[in-house]
Parts: structure tokens; sequence; C-alpha cells
């Protein structure tokens, strides 16, 4: 029988900051009833890691992957990335700028859906949500001011088995995400603008639903009931964000 979740921490090569080191205690923390492991590339300096949790599950992929945010969309828009980790249902892939709120991670698993991430920043005319039921798809440029929409948001949950049948039936148009460098966020952009079109590959929820599964912390105000996570943290606006001015020091 499979196991119902793994979390993943993706490592990049540059240098973990003090916010990203909170982050990810915290994660080590509230997530230490699963499964977590790091994914890294081929001999990668794990060694801040193991201050916060000595005895770590490490999977390797090729280094070019981890050298920043870019490459790291390129491996996870490939069937062989999830297909390594098929001993479970779901992987929560957690990156270092996100928060979760409170342990719903289970309950996140059971709602039917194959694939939940926050919603992207967008602004401007061409943030109607109608645009993505264009058929044409979007226009380049479109497709750029998307990409930066998900900027810093990385978390999301997903089923594995439908997210490697979804990239090996469009293949050539995956393939195209990858190695498109104009494109920022490719994966995010991918599974939000490709994963449906024509066709429905991917069980997605509501724009309501998942501002319940996450959000982006900037504009969380603290008027609503806080969502399982929070995602888009950094050094250069967490000491903005009113939930973590609430926090207690030990924080």
């Amino acid at each position: 029988m499979k196991e119902l979740v793994t979390v993943i921490i993706p490592i990049l090569e540059t240098q973990i900051n003090p916010t990203e080191e909170k982050l990810l205690h915290h994660a080590l923390e509230i997530l230490s009833g699963y499964a977590i492991i790091f994914v890294a590339g081929e001999g990668a300096d794990l060694s801040v890691v193991r201050e916060h949790a000595e005895h770590i599950d490490v999977v390797h992929f090729p280094k070019r992957y981890f050298e920043s945010r870019q490459h790291l969309a390129q491996l996870l828009l490939m069937p062989d990335f999830y297909d390594r980790f098929n001993w479970c249902d779901f992987l929560l892939i957690h990156e270092l700028n996100s928060w979760v709120v409170k342990d719903e991670l289970h309950y996140w698993c059971k709602q039917g859906y194959d694939y939940l991430q926050a919603a992207p920043a967008l602004t401007g005319p061409n943030a109607s949500p109608g645009i993505l039921k264009r058929i044409s798809g979007l226009s380049g440029e479109e497709k750029q001011l998307y990409g930066q929409g998900y900027a810093g948001n990385g978390l999301y949950l997903c089923r594995i088995e439908r997210m490697t049948a979804t990239l090996k039936s469009k293949r050539s148009v995956a393939h195209q995400y990858r190695h498109n460098a104009s494109l920022v966020n490719a994966d995010a952009l991918f599974w939000e603008l490709e994963a449906n079109r024509f066709l429905p590959h991917l069980r997605k929820p509501t724009d309501i639903v998942r501002s319940h599964f996450a959000q982006l912390g900037v504009e969380y105000q603290g008027n609503t009931t806080l969502p399982f996570a929070l995602t888009g943290i950094s050094r250069d606006n967490i000491h903005e964000i009113p939930y973590f001015k609430n926090l207690p020091e030990t924080e």
C-alpha cells in the first residue's frame, strides 16, 4: 500500500539565508508527522540543513537543476522527477519561501484534487481570469507576465500519477516550456495554462478553494481565516507580513 504523501524540500545551490533557515526549521517541526525528503544537486553541501535535522533523506538529481529557481522549474516539468517518488500518492513541494500555518496536509490530500497552488499575483489588463480560456492560447509576452505572477510562489500539492500522465500526454508542450529561457516559473505556467487546455487532465480547485489552501504572504491581511500555508516569503518582505509580526519571538 502506498504512502499518502511525502514532503519534498528543494535545496538550491545558493547559500541558505537566515529567513530560509527559519522557514526550514518550521517546516521540519510542523510537518514532522510526514516523510520529508530533500532534493538537491549531486555533491551539494547540506551542512546548514543538517544543523536543523541531523538525519535527513536526500534524493540527488543533476547539479544543473539547482543552479537557480529557473533551472529547478525544468526538473519539475519532467515525469522522471515524479516517478522517483512513486511509493506515495501525493507530493507536497515545499520550497524555502513558504510557511505551513496549520497541519491540514492529510485533509487536502483527501479533497479529490490533483494540483493545488496559491493563485498568482497578477495586475493590469491581462490579469482577468477569462484570458486563460482563450482557445488560441497566450502570447509570449502574456506568458511572461503570468510567469512573473508566480515569483516566490513555492508551495504546491500534487497527485503523482496525474502529474506524470499529464506530462507524458503533453510531452512536446512540456519540452517547449522547459527550454524557453524567456519564461520565468515555467513549471507553474505549464500547470496553469496547458495542463487542462483542450482536455482536462488535472482536477484543480476553484480560486476560492485554493485561497484556503495557500495565499501569498504579502496579500494576507489577517481579516479572513488563515489558509493551510503562506508562500512568497523572503528576507525582503517577511518583516512586512502581518502574520509574522504577531508570531512569538521563538518562532
